[in-house]
């Protein structure tokens, strides 16, 4: 499989979190300390037409961006796959919704209901597809948080556990067309690992749906009945597995390939946020100059956030022109525990 092309979608204007802390009661230094990211990006539902608004007119713009990059018309596509852990709906699926705006039709359309891991998912089913008879594909992963604030916007009473939700997590989206034919420009795909290793583990991150009566009322630390968070993580948990899971992930593609990790080009390590980002590039023993990192300044945004950081992967791979450069790429998802993972080959031309 080669992916032949890539995009990013951004919604609006960068947060800072001066800006955060002045419109939500949010404390700058403590987003510093807490998170290392120093913006990410909010759909807004007020924003003027042409605006990404939700995930579908996140999903649906990196498509088209991708689409374009590629230089492919749409009719070539064989079939659309989109990853999303907020979809617009339950029904319409939101990947249908996104191949209309596309012009796509007459084609298979899968959307798979995925967090941190769900690009590398996406990428793995298109991969199945392509070897099954497919020539062409895109694949997509989008993400928006609005559905997750109070709907008050009044974050200043909220517990530090839901707080940290608001502070990570940011709105985007990342697409990447995907070709049966291994010659030509772009990366070629030499290996994917995918698999849950979740087994006995609790989750570390849950995100709820309610039905029409809405989220519960539970009671809050301070003795206070208040609504049920639609989000939540267990922090601790996550610091500790995500660097041992991401190692023992790294070292298994180095060796399936058989390229030493030090001497590779470009490695994408597993974010979360900037802090942990930079603890697991440590913990990794990759050098600052191998890194490829983005979520200190897009936020974490979910689906979309390894194809972002695969795009900028790719961005300067073509800037330093070296043929034949070698990326290793992983994304921990600990909401149950899922490994995945590329090794690929950037391609100026063809195959060498």
């Amino acid at each position: 499989m080669r992916i032949s092309a890539l995009s990013e979608v951004l919604p609006g204007e960068p947060v800072s979190n001066a800006d955060m802390a002045e419109r939500f009661g949010l404390h700058e230094r403590w987003l510093d300390r807490m998170t290392g990211n120093r913006a990410r990006y909010f759909c807004d539902p007020e924003s003027p037409d042409g605006v990404p608004k939700n995930t579908g007119d996140l999903a649906a713009a990196a498509g088209e961006q991708a689409l374009q990059s590629a230089g492919v018309d749409p009719g070539s596509v064989d079939f659309l796959i989109l990853s999303t852990g907020s979809p617009d709906f339950l029904m319409p699926a939101t990947v249908n919704t996104v191949a209309d705006r596309l012009g796509l039709n007459d084609l298979p359309t899968l959307q798979l209901s995925a967090g941190c891991a769900g690009a590398v998912q996406g990428l793995y089913t298109a991969q199945a597809l392509l070897t099954a008879g497919a020539r062409r594909g895109l694949v997509i992963g989008a993400d928006s948080v609005v559905k997750l604030w109070p709907a008050d916007r009044q974050l200043g009473k909220i517990s530090p556990a839901e707080l940290a939700n608001f502070a990570l997590f940011g709105d985007g989206a990342g697409a990447a067309v995907v070709e049966a034919e291994e010659d030509g420009p772009g990366l070629r795909v030499e290996r994917i690992v995918l698999r849950s290793v979740g087994k006995g583990r609790a989750p570390a991150q849950t995100v709820r749906w309610y039905g029409a009566d809405g989220a519960p009322f539970v009671t809050g630390p301070d003795g206070k009945e208040r609504r049920e968070a639609m989000g939540q993580e267990d922090y601790k948990a996550i610091e500790r597995h995500v660097p041992e899971l991401a190692d023992g992930l790294l070292r298994e593609l180095s060796a399936s390939v058989g390229w030493p990790v030090e001497e590779v080009e470009h490695v994408l390590t597993p974010q979360l946020n900037g802090v942990m980002a930079e603890k697991i590039r440590e913990h990794l023993g990759v050098r600052p100059e191998q890194a490829v990192h983005c979520v200190e300044l897009t936020g974490n945004s979910g689906n979309a956030l390894p194809l972002i950081q695969l795009y900028r992967a790719f961005r300067r791979a073509e800037e330093n022109g070296v043929d034949g450069a070698r990326m290793l790429a992983t994304a921990i998802e600990s909401s149950k525990w899922i490994v995945s993972g590329l090794a690929m080959r950037y391609q100026a031309e063809g195959k060498k």
